[in-house]
């Protein structure tokens, strides 16, 4: 061979050798393109759905999100599976709604309750089952190295050790994420000398002055760089904007000059009611608008990463919240303001359901649209592994639909409904135990203690305001009767009547 190779003459010597590193080449970019793509989740923490400026906020300031709008697709009618963390988180892992787990509140509680609350809430699951297959687990049988990062919440509070944290439901590296529901201080040790139970363990190697959404952010591009050569899923749940209200300091100033040039006073006095609490009126809390920002300049730094490890056209990036913003409370100066949505987090108002939602994927989603057709977070499961041409698991995620179809441009999902089941107090929510179901452009909410009804059309009445139940009265029955169906086919646990309670001592007579 290497006589007649001798004997070529020098221009054919020469096609063979170019033919030769053609070939070469177009090996390595096979190779290359047969490595699955990445996938990084961002869930935030109590972020309202227009808490950024892809959604109208004005104040708030994120660049790096509206960027990600711009370079994907925006949902704009995209919600919870519930209105508290807890139950939320455990839908997109698993894929189905929170009544369907158990999981209907936070960390196996069942919520205030005494001779002051008219129904006695069914006792939840603190965790997910071992018997689901997380989102996590499925990503890890396909050759994907798995990391939590952030918040996790999603283990009984009364459980002893980590039997249920994130290495157990399928991620091979957990940094930040155990059982309470936020970190005793955003500042390096990142510990409370009065809650200890939310100390944040394992990171320990810090400094002091080090801020804790940039030291989980420092983790997950060193987990980026380490893994760069192999597909990885990033499950990053920041534990900003949650509580407390701690921003960098370096941050004030700025928001607190531009506070005074749109003219906002430094404390309200009056909010907007809602039942028989108070919603925040405008975004103008320089505190709360620092976190916000904080929390878009270190996904700019993930996202900047990406581009210089030249991972950018090969990885799936999603951004979603838990649950709505913390406007409505006893007075008026909580954390944020929905508006234009009703209440916030803990009600079944759009304020506590509909969440910022966007999706960024290149080549793979087109850049730049926004679709209004209602999402919810179960769909997350099934989306990703649709959009990574992975094997769907419809046996797992039953509740959730993918929106590959959406992405590619269709204008419906089929879908009967989207469900709610929240059969719990909390000390922000004058409602009381609730469910819901929104039903292409109409919402209905049942309020469990009264068995009344409230029927809204979201499209045209994004705030909520004319209740259409005595309107519309077919369709209002229709829609009970599918909410109705919906809790027992997903085993939803109902409340039963207390027969301690004491009118007298009403839980909303408190508020007054």
């Amino acid at each position: 061979m290497d006589k007649e190779f001798n004997l070529l003459k020098l221009e054919d010597k020469m096609k063979i050798f170019i033919s030769y590193i053609f070939i070469l080449v177009v090996s390595l970019s096979a190779k290359k393109n047969t490595k699955q793509p990445n996938v990084i989740l961002f869930l935030i923490d109590d972020l309202g759905w227009s808490d950024i400026g892809a959604y109208g906020s004005t104040f708030h300031e994120t660049p790096h999100v509206d960027r990600m709008a711009k370079d994907g697709s925006l949902f704009t009618d995209a919600y919870s599976a519930s209105p508290v963390c807890s139950p939320t988180r455990a839908s997109i892992l698993t894929g189905k709604y929170p009544s369907r787990i158990n999981i209907s509140y936070i960390s196996g509680t069942t919520g205030p309750h005494g001779p002051e609350y008219k129904l006695i809430a069914p006792k939840p699951d603190g965790n997910i089952s071992y018997q689901e297959k997380t989102l996590a687990e499925t990503l890890g049988s396909h050759g994907y190295k798995t990391a939590h990062i952030g918040k996790w919440h999603l283990q009984n509070h009364t459980e002893q050790g980590k039997p249920h944290y994130p290495e157990k439901h399928g991620f091979d590296e957990n940094i930040g994420g155990f059982k309470m529901g936020q970190p005793g201080s955003y500042y390096f040790p990142f510990k409370s000398e009065r809650h200890p139970g939310t100390n944040v363990p394992g990171l320990e190697n810090g400094k002091e002055g080090d801020y804790l959404t940039d030291t989980l952010t420092d983790r997950a591009i060193q987990f980026i760089k380490n893994n760069k050569n192999q597909p990885f899923f990033i499950n990053f749940w920041y534990y900003t904007v949650h509580t407390p209200i701690q921003p960098k300091k370096n941050k004030m100033a700025k928001y607190q000059a531009k506070a005074k040039k749109f003219g906002f006073p430094p404390r309200h006095q009056d909010g907007i009611p809602v039942w028989q609490s108070t919603a925040r009126k405008q975004q103008d809390s320089p505190a709360y608008a620092c976190m916000v920002e904080s929390m878009d300049e270190n996904i700019g730094r993930v996202l900047k990463t990406l581009k210089t490890l030249d991972l950018e056209e090969e990885t799936l990036v999603i951004f979603f919240s838990d649950n709505g913003g913390l406007s409505t409370g006893p007075g008026a100066n909580m954390p944020t303001s929905c508006l234009p949505l009703r209440a916030g987090k803990s009600w079944l108002y759009e304020g506590g359901i509909r969440v910022p939602f966007i999706m960024k994927f290149p080549g793979k989603i087109k850049s730049g649209t926004r679709i209004p057709q209602p999402v919810v977070s179960t769909d997350l499961y099934p989306t990703i592994l649709d959009l990574l041409e992975l094997p769907l698991c419809p046996e797992q995620h039953v509740d959730g639909k993918s929106l590959k179809p959406l992405l590619n441009g269709a204008a419906f999902l089929q879908r009967e409904a989207i469900y709610f089941h929240y059969p719990h107090y909390h000390h922000i929510n004058s409602m009381g135990p609730s469910g819901a179901i929104r039903k292409g452009d109409y919402k209905l909410i049942e309020i469990f203690e009264t068995g009344e009804y409230e029927l809204y059309n979201v499209r045209k009445d994004i705030e909520e305001k004319n209740n259409l139940v005595n309107i519309m009265p077919g369709l209002a029955k229709k829609m009970v009767q599918s909410l109705h169906k919906w809790q027992v086919e997903s085993n939803a646990r109902l409340n039963s009547i207390n027969r301690n309670y004491d009118a007298n001592q009403d839980f909303r007579k408190k508020k007054k």
